[in-house]
């Protein structure tokens, strides 16, 4: 078991470390807002834009906020920040929006109060200071997710595996680019809600309490209002509960055994389930309604639909998942744009036999996740930097991750722990350059080998040219 570091510096140690990775998040995510002037583009602004079409104008429609947003251009590419055909309703859910409101209040009085000392900002919720705390809201979000996952993984493992399991999900996973180049998007603040429904459901004895069952339910439901797959994390409180009531089974006495069903499910266990199931249902009725008046039937959501409209039999292919593809193929796979996260997987095998709830709760939560994004007609994610859809297992990639690192035994396992966690960090970095710089496509597959001669020599190459023009 990794265990190197004084009980009484770790605490200033791990500080240290923490706001070290908040300054470089920060940093790397307004570097780029300056270059490129601007931080809701691509499916952020069909997230942006009906918040501010409800404050702003009281209504849903959000061709008026597109055709703004169409005229202005990438200072640092030149791109059109909208290249689509602009949609009169936005097929995404409210949930961000909602999350991330206050950030955009407090843009906006930031503008009022710019205005008053001679600064010229356009008061009318698309101009970059609204952008800019409306961004800077989801980064928060997504870092106190982190702390979440860091505090999950504490109540298990010693505290350097902890600390080298969220340095490797913060920036080896997809979830770095998220949180800082397009931080507008959903992702990181769903990792914050389910991180923090999952901590809730390890770290407390929900079964047994109302208020945390009501709360489950609150955090779910927010979690599936902002992506509606985030719904499925509530696996994790049913295996729990169906665990417990296979012990209680097993550990039953004689006299019962004429009735073996006796027993066995007891009252307490169907009411928790059915009050994080109530609460959390019942928050997604205002999104149901307005997809209903949108589009005259909730069956009709662009969701369910536009798979036959990019020429798909449906949306949906529950029969033959690309599950292989998801995972491993070079074409958004997996665990081939982002080798940290198959060292988790790995990490949650290994912990099987001392944590078998855990893992096995996890493991199915994971493993939904999975069927589901491999069943959808667009299983690579569309334009997106490797597993974007996998964001909101973060604290299950970084709970794999802290046991893999504590159940190395040799010697030299600190030191071999920080090495390969700086190398995935590196790699990710130049996979992200590649990204950006059109070294490799937004959408189409890639080679291994094409990705490894990038790293080797087109990126020295592109970097020694940029600093020698």
């Amino acid at each position: 078991m990794i265990n190197w570091i004084n009980k009484n510096r770790g605490k200033s140690w791990v500080r240290k470390l923490f706001w070290a990775g908040v300054v470089i998040t920060l940093a790397i995510f307004l570097l780029n807002f300056t270059l490129i002037g601007f931080g809701v583009y691509g499916d952020g602004i069909g997230y942006y834009t009906p918040l501010r079409s409800l404050i702003f104008d009281g209504d849903l429609r959000i061709y008026n906020e597109y055709e703004y947003l169409s005229h202005s251009k990438s200072n640092f590419g030149g791109g059109a920040r909208v290249d689509k055909a602009i949609p009169q309703y936005s097929k995404y859910t409210l949930g961000l929006g909602l999350i991330l409101s206050p950030f955009f209040f407090l843009g906006h009085f930031t503008t009022l109060i710019a205005n008053t000392l001679g600064l010229e900002i356009d008061p009318n919720g698309l101009t970059w200071s609204y952008e800019l705390f409306y961004c800077l809201g989801s980064i928060i979000l997504g870092i106190l997710g982190l702390i979440a996952c860091y505090k999950t993984a504490r109540l298990f493992f010693s505290q350097t595996a902890s600390v080298l399991a969220v340095a490797g999900i913060w920036f080896a996973s997809p979830l770095s680019f998220y949180l800082t180049l397009e931080a507008s998007m959903s992702h990181a603040v769903s990792q914050f809600l389910i991180s923090v429904f999952l901590y809730i459901c390890i770290s407390t004895v929900w079964a047994k309490q109302r208020r945390q069952q009501i709360l489950l339910g609150l955090v779910l439901g927010l979690g599936a209002l902002v992506r509606p797959q985030n719904i499925l994390f509530a696996i994790v409180p049913i295996i729990m509960i169906v665990w417990n009531i296979i012990n209680r089974t097993i550990k039953a006495n004689p006299i019962s055994r004429n009735n073996p069903w006796k027993g066995m499910i007891e009252l307490p266990d169907i009411t928790s389930l059915a009050v994080i199931g109530f609460v959390a249902c019942l928050m997604q009725l205002p999104q149901i309604f307005i997809y209903q008046w949108q589009y005259s039937s909730f069956f009709k959501i662009p969701y369910l639909e536009e798979g036959g409209a990019e020429g798909y039999e449906s949306s949906f292919n529950w029969i033959q998942p690309q599950i292989s593809n998801v995972l491993f193929s070079g074409h958004r796979g997996l665990f081939f744009w982002h080798p940290v996260l198959f060292l988790s997987i790995i990490g949650l095998i290994l912990s099987y036999k001392k944590l078998p709830i855990l893992v096995t709760s996890f493991l199915l939560a994971f493993g939904l996740q999975v069927y589901l994004v491999a069943s959808w007609w667009c299983w690579w994610q569309g334009s997106s930097f490797g597993g974007r859809m996998f964001i909101n297992c973060s604290l299950i990639f970084v709970w794999g991750l802290a046991a893999f690192w504590d159940n190395l035994s040799c010697k030299r396992s600190p030191l071999i722990g920080v090495v390969v966690t700086l190398f995935l960090i590196g790699w990710n970095a130049l996979l992200i350059l590649q990204y950006e710089s059109g070294m490799i496509p937004s959408e189409k597959a890639v080679t291994f080998g094409r990705v490894l001669h990038n790293q080797l020599f087109v990126i020295p190459h592109f970097i020694n040219h940029i600093f020698n023009r």
